[in-house]
């Protein structure tokens, strides 16, 4: 089925906005930033990581990395945790968070029966291959859909507010959380999720995440509201440039105070 299928679908129903992702090239550098007090705790980054980087970035202050997990056949090369990776940061006594992402930026991910029960179940393959342990989570990338499903409805004559955008994350955002969390139930992992404010906001009053990862996109749906509430544990920044932190092109993530859990895991020595 085509993707102008789904969004014919999406459209009919109530609404991407093509949104083009906002960047940022940060003055102040890693290091700077954790210097001036920013909280970063963990940086994102979908490419594989060597050593190098890791003792850089261990010596500023960040303890941790988030890395993907993915289909094989993977979004962009080399976007998916690996082994060697794993052993590095084991090796340096760090710890790694992970989320799945597989071209979650896409109506049609979401608009699909099943999807989110194939995600899951690969995700756990992934986990049991990295010896992931029970009680840390996998995270689920929702990647701006509800922003896209309202620009959709702004080039028609129908609303396009948040009664809308709020129909569009119940019917199939929700949905897919659902059957993440049904396939997931009794293999011991929480359950994050990385999204705008209203998506963190729904699923977590339905109890279908454990952690909400808020992503840096501020005009997307419910960001306001949903910051101010410090529900979330993570709270994405703007990506650097490779040449602003050490050669990788990584986005820095600062926690909420209120808690150093975000479901982060320390891999075993293999």
């Amino acid at each position: 089925m085509s993707q102008s299928h789904f969004v014919l679908k999406a459209m009919l129903f109530i609404a991407p906005r093509r949104m083009a992702r906002l960047r940022l090239v940060l003055a102040c550098q890693c290091g700077a930033g954790v210097r001036k007090g920013k909280g970063y705790v963990a940086i994102d980054a979908s490419e594989q990581l060597d050593e190098t980087f890791l003792q850089k970035i261990k010596a500023i202050g960040i303890d941790s990395v988030i890395r993907y997990y993915d289909w094989s056949n993977e979004t962009l090369p080399g976007k998916t945790l690996t082994m060697r990776e794993l052993r590095l940061i084991a090796k340096l006594d760090m710890s790694v968070a992970v989320v799945f992402q597989h071209l979650n930026d896409c109506l049609c991910t979401f608009m699909t029966k099943g999807r989110g029960a194939r995600d899951a179940k690969r995700a756990l393959e992934l986990a049991r291959t990295f010896a992931q342990p029970a009680g840390s989570a996998i995270y689920f990338g929702v990647d701006g859909v509800d922003a896209q499903f309202l620009g959709l409805l702004r080039g028609t004559a129908m609303p396009a507010g948040d009664p809308e955008a709020r129909k569009f994350v119940q019917r199939y955002v929700r949905t897919y959380f659902e059957e993440v969390a049904q396939s997931m139930k009794g293999a011991g992992y929480k359950i994050g999720v990385y999204g705008s404010g209203l998506v963190c906001s729904i699923l977590q009053d339905a109890k279908l995440v454990d952690y909400c990862w808020l992503a840096n996109a501020t005009s997307w749906p419910g960001y306001v509201d949903f910051e101010a509430t410090k529900r979330w544990v993570l709270k994405q920044h703007l990506p650097t440039r490779k040449g602003d932190c050490f050669g990788v092109e990584v986005d820095l993530t600062p926690g909420n105070a209120a808690t150093v859990d975000f479901g982060q895991w320390r891999p075993k020595s293999f």
